[in-house]
């Protein structure tokens, strides 16, 4: 570890003053990137009531800056509500968002939100059923290209497991929804696929996109249901769950290796700073 915390610092010695140097030649245009992804669902209109209830958010943002200004600002929030005598109803939110200008910087946020719900209990006969609705909002944006860079990407996922025999799951019915906004590749997409037992209005034709150019956009609004009718006693675990993450970057033509190395040695200097505080 120290070995090669050592070489981090040896390299950023080296490399830093002949980056800087060069930076002195590269154009002085100052240069804007946006990339942001944003989430929502709602669940309620439950048949059922679950036993146990549980959510999860995290976030992360990190930004490095050398020539410019960067931010990068993350946002999650889950809640559940069950009650067998009354309403149960769940929503989370996810969002990420990386903005920049100036010359070298690259900024990263990352957001995560989930609600579980614990051995909703269906006796032999019964149809499990509740409604969901929601959003996925993806875009970028960028001033000059080559030279910046901006991704978004979002992931919205509903699975419904069978826990009727313990440490044993099993998978029943699934809903995805995921898209990717990248403005210097090829890897653009908004798609969606789910299982039988879920209906939704989604169709190709409901989806807002725009790929290519300095100004990308992924969008899909979501309004569903899902509905299952089963033979036996069963034990079943709901798992909703959403990822945002969001990123830009900027490195100058003339230097963009030596930039790109120098961000690189920066985040793994951080790395280890991070994992010496523990």
């Amino acid at each position: 570890m120290l070995r090669k915390h050592g070489l981090a610092e040896n390299l950023l010695t080296i490399v830093t003053p002949v980056v800087a140097g060069l930076a002195l030649t590269t154009s002085p245009t100052i240069a804007a990137t946006l990339a942001s992804s944003e989430a929502r669902v709602n669940l309620d209109n439950f048949s059922h009531t679950p036993t146990e209830i549980f959510t999860l958010t995290d976030t992360r943002t990190n930004t490095i800056v050398t020539d410019g200004d960067v931010t990068a600002d993350a946002e999650a929030e889950a809640n559940f509500t069950a009650d067998p005598f009354g309403t149960t109803e769940a929503n989370n939110y996810s969002w990420s968002q990386a903005e920049g200008e100036g010359r070298r910087y690259l900024g990263v946020a990352e957001s995560f939100a989930a609600i579980i719900g614990y051995d909703f209990i269906v006796d032999a006969g019964d149809t499990f059923d509740f409604d969901f609705m929601g959003f996925l909002d993806l875009e970028t944006s960028i001033d000059n290209l080559p030279g910046e860079y901006a991704t978004a990407e979002g992931m919205i996922s509903l699975a419904l497991y069978d826990s009727t025999n313990p440490g044993n799951w099993v998978l029943l019915d699934s809903f995805l929804l995921s898209g990717i906004l990248d403005t210097l590749g090829e890897s653009d997409t908004l798609d969606y696929q789910f299982s039988e037992n879920f209906t939704s209005n989604l169709s190709r034709t409901s989806l807002d996109t725009d790929f290519g150019g300095q100004e990308e956009l992924a969008k899909a609004v979501i309004n569903g249901s899902y509905s299952k009718t089963f033979d036996s006693l069963t034990k079943l675990i709901l798992i909703e769950a959403k990822t945002n993450q969001a990123q830009v970057q900027a490195v100058p033509e003339s230097s963009s290796l030596l930039g790109l190395l120098v961000l690189g040695l920066l985040f793994l200097g951080y790395g280890f700073k991070q994992k010496g505080r523990v």
